[in-house]
């Protein structure tokens, strides 16, 4: 950061260092230093990959050391809904049950359902799908409960249930309604947790699964090879001063009763109020009462779903912003770590560094219009002198392939990494379609980079002057995104990139193609959210061998055992349904 900086700098100071040249330095020094980050994090990750030296530090016993030595149940499998299709979610915990059952420790947990379901149609298709499921596991403990008010959400639904039930058990593993978590896995968390007393949490790092979007897909395949570079590196970095992801974690249910009920922000919300993402908060708290937080980043046994659309990635991603955007505002409590202060930070910048990014281009572009403007003259006291022009091209190209690399090359490395294990590379299709993965994933998530900028910033902006972002359900399946909606969406995108295109044209057409790959993206945003969203599209790249990863090539027997369970005839009726399949039902209640 330092050297790309004063090389910025160096440019800039050969006729004096204007106040616009002074905001470009500090948001490039800013930005640049983000990219670095991301950067060296993906080159200690391929590093610990390569070796093999992923170590936690965490003492694991035998693996036939005994679950528990507890003589009932003291572990609970939590799972908070909010108007989720039933079908889906009780397909996925019996799922996780009859894995719990050959791994050997089926009676070691108990289910909770913890519903903030709003919707009636939802609320009854809940209760079928628990009575059903009950009737099918009369050996297993599995209750369902609903709030009336939903107060602080989901954290709010968690610790209610730890008020009411938290004392019964000793551990309890969240999960979200996405979630899948393998019965070798679980019970691995469970023996870490009594081999290590003084850890609070384990956070098992999911993969992505269940993809049938073009989007997701990507998503897919991109947080299986990349993603286990981050993860790698950050259980490395972090040790004991580690983060909660809010879901697919196991916590000591005591410090957590004890040490992370949640404060009330003064002022009003969006930025006051009840703190939206809770889980970087009550890992802050659990560390600051001293006890340890780990990642697993070398399980196998994690998974989640990724949202289906663009669209929803960003309705997610703008109820996280606001919850980030809170932490700013706790990065000097009192007693917290500084590890916990730099998830908070890190969580924050996230979502501040797209207004950045937008002001760094705005600022170039000014930039840029001032220079060509400017009289070619310099001054000895008050006499004009002719200055012979000096081109900075060559600075500047070094300095866009310099950010370009810290942004290209993880994706090499974990290619790289993969591709020295043939055994791996081949659950992945092999060679010749990791590489057209990764370079079809890559055109995909520079396309769409400036697309989230602008929401990104969009949703700051709004943040900023006091609009709230509401708690809605979230879509995990479906046809994709209609046209009409996709228009909706993201014409304030197109317009931008055309307007932005013919002001660049205007005044600085010989930096028309600089400026192009920025705009490409926000120009055919609305067609590329359509055909992103379609299973169609995403089910032609699998025929193709496009973004094959394993789950897909040898099979996970979890992910199959839902996808089993989700297509029997008498699926919708042994769970449920969804909405719009119980109507009959709510007129009988």
């Amino acid at each position: 950061m330092a050297a790309a900086t004063s090389r910025l700098l160096a440019i800039f100071r050969v006729d004096g260092v204007a106040s616009v040249e002074t905001l470009l330095v500090c948001t490039f020094a800013i930005l640049f230093f983000w990219i670095a980050i991301s950067f060296w994090m993906a080159c200690l990750g391929a590093y610990e990959l390569w070796h093999g030296s992923c170590d936690i530090s965490l003492r694991e016993p035998p693996p036939d050391a005994p679950v528990t030595g507890l003589e009932r149940p003291r572990i609970v499998l939590a799972m908070p809904v909010h108007n989720e299709v039933s079908t889906q979610v009780f397909a996925r915990l019996q799922a996780i049950l009859e894995s719990l059952r050959a791994a050997g420790a089926g009676g070691q947990f108990d289910f909770f359902v913890l519903s903030d379901t709003t919707d009636p149609e939802y609320r009854v298709a809940e209760q079928a799908a628990w009575r059903s499921m009950r009737a099918r596991n009369k050996d297993a403990r599995i209750f369902y409960r609903r709030r009336d008010y939903n107060t602080g959400h989901k954290s709010g639904n968690i610790a209610e249930f730890c008020r009411n039930w938290g004392a019964a058990y000793d551990y309890m593993v969240v999960l979200d309604a996405d979630s899948l978590m393998t019965g070798a896995t679980l019970t691995r968390l469970v023996r870490l947790m009594d081999a290590s007393p003084r850890t609070a949490l384990i956070q098992a790092a999911p993969a992505l699964v269940g993809g049938k979007s073009l989007f997701a897909r990507s998503q897919q395949f991109a947080s299986w090879v990349y993603g286990r570079l981050y993860t790698a590196a950050l259980a490395k970095l972090q040790g004991p001063d580690g983060n909660y992801w809010g879901h697919n974690a196991i916590i000591r249910v005591k410090p957590f009763m004890e040490n992370c009920g949640l404060p009330i922000l003064p002022g009003r919300p969006p930025l006051g109020g009840e703190i939206m993402s809770h889980d970087f908060v009550e890992a802050a708290l659990l560390r600051r009462a001293g006890w340890d937080l780990w990642l697993l980043s070398d399980v196998e046994g994690s998974y989640e779903a990724s949202p289906p659309t663009l669209i929803e990635h960003l309705k997610r991603d703008r109820r996280w912003c606001q919850g980030n955007l809170q932490h700013v505002r706790l990065l000097l409590a009192r007693g917290l770590k500084l590890p916990s202060r730099i998830h908070l930070a890190v969580g924050a910048m996230s979502y501040l560094s797209s207004p950045l990014w937008f002001m760094s281009i705005m600022l170039f572009t000014v930039h840029t219009v001032q220079m060509k403007y400017a009289a070619p003259v310099g001054y000895v006291g008050k006499y004009p002198v002719l200055v012979w022009p000096v081109s900075h091209t060559l600075a500047f190209v070094s300095l866009a392939v310099a950010a370009m690399a810290m942004l290209y090359v993880p994706k090499l490395l974990a290619v790289a990494v993969l591709l020295r294990d043939r055994r791996a590379a081949k659950a992945y299709g092999g060679p010749w379609r990791i590489a057209a993965g990764a370079l079809v994933e890559s055109m995909l998530s520079t396309s769409l980079a400036p697309v989230i900028m602008l929401s990104h910033s969009w949703f700051v902006a709004n943040i900023l002057i006091g609009r709230i972002a509401k708690w809605g359900a979230q879509l995990r399946s479906g046809d994709g995104t209609k046209l009409g909606a996709a228009i909706v969406a993201f014409a304030p995108h197109t317009m931008i990139a055309i307007l932005a295109a013919a002001l660049v044209w205007r005044f600085t057409p010989g930096d028309f193609w600089w400026y192009l790959p920025l705009l490409v993206g926000p120009a055919i945003a609305i067609p590329l959210a359509w055909a992103t969203s379609k299973p169609g599209w995403g089910n032609a790249a699998r025929r193709r061998g496009l973004f094959l990863v394993p789950s897909e090539t040898t099979g996970l027997p979890i992910v199959d055992r839902v996808d089993a369970l989700l297509a029997e005839p008498t699926a919708d009726d042994r769970y449920g349904g969804g909405h719009g399949g119980n109507r009959d039902a709510l007129s009988a209640a």
